[in-house]
């Protein structure tokens, strides 16, 4: 009877907005988390300071400038510059760069202007005329939900972070025959993980100094 009144549509909408959420939150924490959560197969973070190769090197992939022109073209250095666990410069390719909200603006001013952002100069802008970079943007990353209005990353071509799908969004109602109270029970459940084994291809700025 309730419904008539659209109240079961609604309920399931929500329902599966909030389970769409719980994918992203899960598959975005590997970023958001990733200074001093989420680690890689040599034992540190996935954005460290210390991550080691096989011939014993050490590799940098976390910066802590605030995003900016000049931070950017510095971050696509340290990318292409950066040894992969054998120690060969890969020259990784910038693809991708991952913004909260906060940054969103900034970065299409600093990406997708025709000239350089922010100068009196006529100055072509390398990254939208060279580089073909897209601006991907979450809620999940910015300090809303839990992570940081100031962090930002680079996802090279060839970057290993991966999601594992075990199984897909499932529903269930659970008929009000089987409950004391004679209510109904929507339920729903999705199995993936989401992991990286290697740095290479990823670079991370916390974006405080």
């Amino acid at each position: 009877m309730d419904n008539m009144h659209g109240v079961y549509e609604n309920m399931v909408r929500d329902f599966g907005l909030k389970a769409k959420i719980t994918q992203d939150e899960n598959a975005l924490s590997l970023y958001k988390d990733g200074f001093d959560t989420f680690q890689t197969a040599d034992g540190s973070y996935v954005f460290a300071t210390d991550h080691t190769t096989i011939s014993g090197d050490t590799v940098s992939n976390l910066g802590t400038a605030v995003f900016s022109d000049d931070a950017v073209n510095d971050a696509i250095i340290d990318l292409m510059e950066q040894k992969d666990q054998a120690g060969v410069v890969r020259g990784n390719v910038p693809k991708c760069l991952l913004v909260p909200p906060a940054l969103f603006k900034t970065a299409c001013e600093v990406l997708d202007s025709t000239l350089r952002a922010g100068t009196a100069d006529n100055d072509m802008n390398v990254f939208s005329n060279k580089y073909n970079i897209y601006i991907a943007v979450s809620n999940r990353l910015g300090a809303a939900a839990g992570g940081s209005d100031t962090a930002w990353f680079l996802i090279g071509e060839n970057a290993a972070p991966k999601r594992y799908v075990r199984q897909g969004i499932v529903t269930d109602l659970v008929d009000y025959k089987f409950q004391r109270n004679n209510a109904y029970i929507y339920k729903g459940e999705f199995r993936e993980v989401v992991g990286v084994t290697d740095y290479c291809g990823l670079w991370g700025s916390n974006g405080t100094v």
